[in-house]
């Protein structure tokens, strides 16, 4: 009997389903699984990871646009994970909190956004500068300084921030720091564009921390800013000092010609003159400032400097100008401080007072003009009412803040020409205690109490820290 042929039964392929996609496994052919399938499985995984990356983005989006009210963050930077443009977005809107708050007053909550914007983007200058206003403003002079420095480190190119960093640093003793930061970091900057503004710096610096006789060598080595109109102040600077007082006038006037807009110049050239005995030159110089700036504060306050009477026909004029600034800027406290100060320096007491009493009536800068009114009074000699008024001031500050610094030093003047000499000791002790920290200024302080011949202040400010003894005496 013929056999029947036997026949293989063939297996049929299994179908999977995952989503819209068929993957088959061959059991027959025993092929991979991954391999039948690896273009269908690269497709789920790629559609897979755009779907989890557009929800991820667009939730990113949604809370920093939404939640966060970042208006300047953009989709594309989300998506494309621009970091530093998110962060700059971020910035951009904590600096405008920060603005908000200074303008609401509310200086913590400003001091809060400025910080952390500029975490966010420290490359950003403008806000530096901003937030080292506000901490000028607030007294944290140390720490402006160390923001500016900071960003030089990122920013050396930047000649607004040289600026701004080096007129702190020499406007605040710090000379030693400029020094160490123009033969640091910045000496590579030298031959850049910024080489002048860096080398007129230097100059500056060394004229304030070593005296006229190197400065004026330093400035002999640098001879291409005697030719360079923006150095010209510091050079007049250098001139004065040394003693060449024409020269140095004349250097003033040309720079006044020269660059008409900067103020800074003619209240320079207004000091030398005066200084030097040329009242009406002086006067000439104060007008040029007022038609100049026709609506600025400062220029009319050097014009009622320079107008002092020194005859008895001359008190009119001033007095007449004192009073068209005061019915002009009477309301603003700043203009108030600011003619407290030039009363104080020229030993108006009548003026003094009637400025500190406004400030009181106002509750607008009445510490700082209190103290404007005893600079009058010890001008005067009339140590016992300036003691009285230095007293009530002591009496309503904290010993921490930095308006007592200012306020001690005044008390051991006085108290010294009371003859209160334990007095003045016990003052000065305090003022060492509150600048134990901070070195250079307690040994500013301390020369500034040997050129006023006060022993017992400088016996309790001379420290046995290596810090302070090494410390180079600096000009005050």
């Amino acid at each position: 009997m013929p056999t029947k042929p036997t026949t293989s039964r063939q297996a049929a392929p299994k179908t999977y389903v995952f989503g819209c996609f068929f993957l088959q496994r061959d059991p027959e052919r025993q092929t991979s699984f991954l391999r039948v399938n690896a273009r269908r499985l690269a497709a789920v995984a790629a559609i897979t990871f755009l779907f989890a990356y557009g929800l991820a983005a667009s939730a990113g989006y949604l809370w920093l646009h939404h939640v966060r009210k970042i208006d300047q963050i953009s989709f594309s930077q989300v998506a494309l994970f621009r970091w530093k443009k998110i962060r700059q977005g971020i910035a951009a809107q904590q600096f405008v909190k920060a603005k908000e708050g200074l303008a609401a007053k509310e200086y913590q909550r400003a001091y809060v956004a400025f910080n952390s914007a500029l975490r966010n983007d420290p490359d950003n200058v403008s806000g530096r500068l901003l937030f080292a206003d506000f901490l000028q403003a607030a007294g944290a002079g140390d720490t402006a300084a160390k923001l500016l420095t900071d960003g030089l480190a990122r920013a050396p190119d930047s000649r607004e921030l040289i600026e701004r960093t080096f007129d702190l640093l020499t406007a605040t003793n710090r000379d030693r720091a400029a020094l160490a930061l123009l033969h640091g970091r910045l000496t590579p900057q030298f031959t850049g564009p910024n080489g002048s503004l860096l080398r007129t710096f230097e100059v500056l610096a060394t004229l304030n921390a070593d005296g006229p006789a190197k400065a004026h060598a330093l400035l002999d080595q640098y001879s291409d800013l005697r030719k360079n109109k923006s150095s010209w102040p510091v050079v007049a600077r250098v001139q004065w000092e040394s003693h060449e007082r024409l020269a140095a006038i004349d250097t003033l006037s040309a720079f006044t010609k020269a660059q008409p807009d900067n103020f800074a110049g003619y209240a320079q050239l207004v000091d030398y003159q005066s200084a030097a005995g040329l009242i009406h030159d002086a006067r000439r110089t104060a007008e040029l400032a007022c038609a100049n700036f026709p609506k600025e504060i400062a220029p009319r306050i050097l014009r009622i400097g320079t107008l002092a009477p020194t005859r008895a026909d001359e008190v009119h004029p001033w007095e007449q100008e004192t009073t068209a600034f005061l019915r002009e800027f009477g309301n603003r406290p700043e203009a108030i401080l600011m003619l407290g100060n030039l009363a104080g320096r020229k030993g108006w007491v009548p003026l003094a007072r009637l400025m500190y009493e406004a400030g009181v009536s106002h509750q607008q800068n009445s510490r700082s003009l209190a103290l404007c009114y005893s600079d009058a009074l010890v001008y005067n000699h009339k140590f016992q009412e300036a003691s009285r008024v230095l007293a009530e001031l002591d009496l309503q500050v904290q010993d921490d803040s930095q308006f007592s610094l200012g306020l001690w030093q005044r008390q051991v003047v006085v108290a010294t020409a009371l003859g209160a000499h334990e007095d003045a000791r016990e003052t000065a002790r305090r003022l060492a205690t509150a600048l134990e920290r901070d070195p250079e200024k307690l040994e500013l302080c301390r020369q500034r109490f040997i050129q006023l011949g006060i022993p017992e202040a400088v016996a309790e400010l001379t420290s046995p820290s290596p810090i302070v003894k090494t410390t180079a005496p600096k000009k005050s």
